[in-house]
């Protein structure tokens, strides 16, 4: 009785999963799809306003933090496909996905109406998740017997 409880609970449990894989992979395509258009947008408007400095410098900010947006959620769908292929969930994935998205909001702060704690807090993040996604990726390398 048991196992087959389990059974149905691991079948839905691998239904959600494919239906969260395929709604992240909509959400990723309308981003690309979004950041296409801003990138093309902004291009073709700062051509028309003779390259101001002020719009290309916002556009450029746009366009960086939309392809980190972007890259943030291949990473996800990559973690979800090797969730689904390995049941593990792979924690170097994570923290590089942490890691992306803190980058993503430090391009978005204004540092001039920081606080410095709160940016030495952001600086310690971004450290200690660099020093743990090395240590991973260095711990993988060495085989045990």
């Amino acid at each position: 009785m048991n196992s087959k409880v389990l059974n149905i609970v691991e079948k839905i449990e691998r239904v959600i999963i494919l239906v969260l894989l395929f709604s992240l992979l909509l959400v990723v395509l309308y981003s690309t799809i979004v950041f296409l258009g801003l990138l093309f947008n902004g291009i073709l408007s700062d051509i028309q306003n003779s390259f101001s400095e002020n719009n290309i410098l916002i556009h450029l900010h746009k366009i960086f933090g939309g392809f980190m947006l972007v890259l943030i959620g291949i990473e996800l769908v990559h973690t979800v496909k090797m969730y689904l292929k390995e049941d593990v969930v792979h924690v170097e994935i994570v923290l590089l996905v942490a890691l992306i998205g803190i980058s993503r909001h430090v391009i978005d702060l204004d540092f001039k109406h920081l606080e410095p704690l709160t940016i030495i807090g952001i600086s310690t993040l971004i450290l200690v998740l660099s020093v743990g996604y090395y240590l991973i990726k260095k711990g993988m390398g060495i085989k045990s017997n």
